[in-house]
């Protein structure tokens, strides 16, 4: 199957993904995906009511710089820290790219 990558042009973004290791975290600045951010209100008919940040990424195999998006590492992303939330790999015999969903757990600290 002759699968496409995502158009350039619709790529752009930088992220830097953070993975636990044995002496703290591992940083990988990951270019030329496409950031979209999303917000919502959670609780909204209870007391509590929270704004809630998520980002949705999309990495291409071919234009993006390409890595593992594990369910529950942290990303920042334009001052803010986001926990994946969820992520799936597209095929077509191979990779050919990756969305994942974040949530913002708080500000850039770095």
């Amino acid at each position: 199957m002759n699968v496409k990558p995502i158009p350039n042009k619709l790529l752009g973004d930088n992220i830097t993904l953070m993975l636990p290791t044995a002496n703290g975290t591992s940083e990988k600045t990951i270019k030329n995906v496409r950031v979209e951010r999303s917000e919502s209100i959670e609780n909204y008919l209870g007391g509590d009511i929270r704004s809630c940040t998520e980002i949705t990424v999309w990495v291409d195999r071919k234009n993006s710089t390409w890595a593992e998006f594990p369910v529950g590492a942290k990303v920042r992303c334009d001052g803010g820290m986001f926990t994946i939330t969820e992520q799936k790999v597209y095929y077509a015999g191979e990779p050919h790219h990756c969305k994942f969903k974040a949530k913002r757990i708080g500000d850039d600290n770095v």
